[in-house]
Parts: C-alpha cells; sequence; structure tokens
C-alpha cells in the first residue's frame, strides 16, 4: 500500500522568479552606485572604459544577493502547485483547478530525458540532464520534471527506461540502443509531442521528488 507523500512542484515559480530579478537588478544599480560615489572621491573623474569594466564586475557580483535573496523567498513564499500520491489517486493541485489521475484504472506512463546543451540560468549548466515523466489517464495528464548532474542521475537513468531526445543537430545516435537499462535514442516524433507538453504546462520538482515519484507512482 502507498504511503500519501506530498512533492512540492515550481518551488521556484514565477513570482519567486521575477522577485529574485528584481534583486539582482537593485544590487547592481546599488553597486555602480557606490561605485561612482568612491571613484569621484578617490580618484576624480574616470574612463568610460573603467565604467565598463566596473559595470561588468558589479554585474557578476550582483548575483550572489540574488541567490541568496532566491532561497529566502521559496522558504517564504511556497508554491502553490503541489502533487500528492496517495493509495487511491495521483493528484496535481493548481491554483486553477486539480488534475486527478485515479490508481484503480489503467495510467500510462512516459519517461524520457535529454542533455542540456547550454547553461540555463544560474543553476543549470550544461552537461546536465533535464528528465521528464508523464502520466496520462482518459484525457488527462500530469508531467514533472527535474534537472540532475549525469552522475546524480545515472542510477535512476539505469534502472528507468528514459527514451533520450536528441539535438536536432545531432543525428549521431537516431536511432540507436542506448546505455544498459535506457530506451532508444533519436527524434521520436511521440517524444517530441511530450516534451511540448513538458515545456508548456509541466513542473519541476527537485531531483529526489522526481526519483520518489517515477518509482513510486504507477507505471
Amino acid at each position: 500500500m502507498i504511503a500519501t507523500r506530498s512533492f512540492t512542484v515550481d518551488r521556484l515559480h514565477g513570482r519567486v522568479r521575477l522577485a529574485t530579478l528584481a534583486v539582482w537588478v537593485v544590487s547592481w544599480v546599488l553597486l555602480l552606485a557606490l561605485g561612482a560615489i568612491v571613484a569621484q572621491v578617490v580618484f576624480g573623474d574616470q574612463s568610460p572604459f573603467f565604467w565598463l569594466v566596473w559595470a561588468v564586475i558589479t554585474l557578476w557580483v550582483s548575483q550572489f544577493p540574488s541567490r541568496w535573496a532566491e532561497t529566502r523567498l521559496a522558504e517564504a513564499w511556497p508554491s502553490p502547485r503541489r502533487i500528492a500520491l496517495t493509495a487511491e489517486s495521483l493528484v496535481l493541485h493548481n491554483p486553477d483547478g486539480d488534475v486527478t489521475l485515479t490508481l484503480d484504472k489503467p495510467i500510462q506512463r512516459t519517461t524520457w530525458c535529454f542533455k542540456i546543451q547550454r547553461q540555463r540560468g544560474a543553476h543549470v549548466p550544461a552537461g546536465n540532464y533535464c528528465l521528464a515523466a508523464r502520466w496520462a489517464q482518459s484525457g488527462r495528464e500530469i508531467v514533472v520534471y527535474c534537472f540532475a548532474s549525469p552522475d546524480e542521475s545515472q542510477g535512476l537513468r539505469a534502472d528507468v527506461s528514459f527514451y533520450e531526445l536528441l539535438s536536432s543537430r545531432d543525428r549521431s545516435g537516431n536511432p540507436t540502443a542506448g546505455a544498459p537499462g535506457s530506451a532508444a535514442r533519436g527524434r521520436s516524433d511521440l517524444y517530441l509531442a511530450a516534451e511540448a507538453g513538458r515545456y508548456e504546462h509541466g513542473g519541476e520538482v527537485s531531483y529526489p521528488d522526481f526519483a520518489a515519484l517515477v518509482q513510486l507512482a504507477p507505471h
């Protein structure tokens, strides 16, 4: 029997991301102003080259207070979305309505992954994997995903059959057998459609929560 589990979806939701961006911009402006005051008092007028270098430096430095603020904001401003897994159902709770899949009827699960080609923000470096899962039943679906390093996700990718979506520029494995325990690789229309759904309405969860969902939820 499945014990009731709850999983946070989109911990860094849109409002947290916007507030974090605002902190970054404000920090940058304050650092620029501080530099202008100090430079004027100590050195007098500065060349445009100095201001270009200073602008780049302060833009980089301002990411640190914004990262600190992001963590605090996520704790103080919890996501309105979550997933509940019980012995009877898998439910995605949304502000605009819940999506419920009942476990007494067949549920189709699809799992896929792809490698991140370019860094995405401060938390997803190139080379990491996006792992995704879709549960569908009678026209309803729940789609979740996470980001993880190759080493972190190696065990799960070996245990669960993930279809690896290749970049449109990477035809080297289209199609081939993947690593032991993995699904095929390529550009299947089925998985491209699933990925489009993930992009449009998928919910991000932490890697531990994703692994637990994939292992506990029906498949």
